[in-house]
């Protein structure tokens, strides 16, 4: 397949597909960056199956998983939690948070994995390994205990430039950002900025 190298190349190189209420939609396949951001960016919303092998035909590999990096986090989806600033993975042993540094040369347990859910129109996590939520106690301390996706383990996602989002929770009123610890000691809530987070999403 030829090298796609702007915009109306990518638009020339798109197939179509079949959406499940007939329509005919475009799938467009190319490596560059830039070129995956504007169509993610799209006011068009691709069929699943269309997203899916879109996904699948984008996907790279990530220490000893086959991932699709910057993706959009969707329920019953599996996906590492990147900080962009530190390429560092967020983690959970024993439901305690870490923040480890990314490294393609070892294996990724299940313990970096996070399988994304949805209710009432909040997203969660539950780790793979422990099965515990990602959430908060009263105190505002964080980690992945509880097998329950309630209040305290509800987050909004806020997509920011490049495909990068912001993880934010309810306080009171106001969304506060889920950020990484300076020390990779878990997460914090700020008012005030936030941590760029990657999804990568995990193929089977």
């Amino acid at each position: 397949m030829a090298i796609i190298t702007d915009a109306h190349d990518a638009e020339s190189a798109a197939t179509s597909s079949l959406s499940a209420d007939g329509v005919m939609t475009p799938t467009t396949y190319t490596r560059d960056p830039s070129i995956q951001e504007w169509l993610r960016s799209s006011s068009i919303t691709p069929s699943s199956s269309s997203n899916n092998e879109f996904q699948n035909n984008m996907a790279e590999h990530l220490g000893s998983l086959r991932v699709t990096r910057l993706s959009d986090p969707r329920p019953n989806d599996t996906f590492l939690i990147i900080d962009k600033s530190e390429n560092r993975i967020l983690t959970c042993h024993d439901g305690h948070l870490h923040l480890e540094h990314l490294n393609n040369d070892k294996p990724i347990s299940k313990c970096s994995q996070w399988l994304c859910t949805e209710m009432d129109g909040f997203k969660g996590f539950k780790n793979v390994a422990g099965r515990g939520f990602l959430g908060r106690d009263i105190w505002w301390d964080f980690y992945a205990k509880v097998p329950h996706h309630k209040g305290w383990e509800s987050f909004t996602l806020s997509r920011q430039e490049g495909g990068y989002y912001w993880i934010q929770c309810l306080n009171w009123w106001t969304l506060w950002q889920v950020s990484a610890r300076s020390n990779g000691r878990g997460v914090v809530a700020e008012r005030d900025g936030g941590t760029l987070w990657e999804f990568a999403k995990v193929h089977e």
